[in-house]
């Protein structure tokens, strides 16, 4: 489908690069046509503030609320959670943008090492 490697710089905290890796993601789908969403993170407490309907005061609160607006131009977007070890694919392209030093994007392709990733952790979860 796609992936994106964006730079950014001076996040203040480990949730709100969270946050704004959905944010960029979102963008990324809208920009591709996706109707239909599924956002995978491994921050249970940027999932949670993006699936509860409560008012977040948090420092990410406006990262937040991006994402909630952002997200009612699909017909369906999801937000679950995923354990680091179900996330290594996303894992793999966050190291790949560090070496990179520059926003990459890709459209039918990946990386050649979150292709690596991505077939070992197949290969875990259905060996031959």
């Amino acid at each position: 489908m796609g992936a994106c490697s964006r730079l950014t710089c001076q996040v203040p905290t480990a949730f709100a690069v969270e946050a704004l890796a959905v944010i960029h993601g979102l963008r990324f789908a809208f920009e591709l046509g996706f109707q239909s969403v599924i956002l995978e993170g491994d921050s249970r407490l940027v999932i949670h503030k993006l699936g509860t309907s409560l008012e977040d005061f948090s420092e990410i609160s406006a990262l937040i609320w991006e994402v909630k607006e952002f997200s009612k131009l699909f017909e369906v977007c999801r937000c679950i959670c995923a354990a680091r070890l179900g996330n290594m694919a996303a894992h793999a392209m966050a190291q790949y943008g560090l070496t990179r030093r520059e926003d990459r994007f890709w459209v039918e392709e990946t990386p050649l090492l979150v292709v690596a990733v991505t077939d070992e952790g197949r290969r875990l979860l259905d060996p031959p």
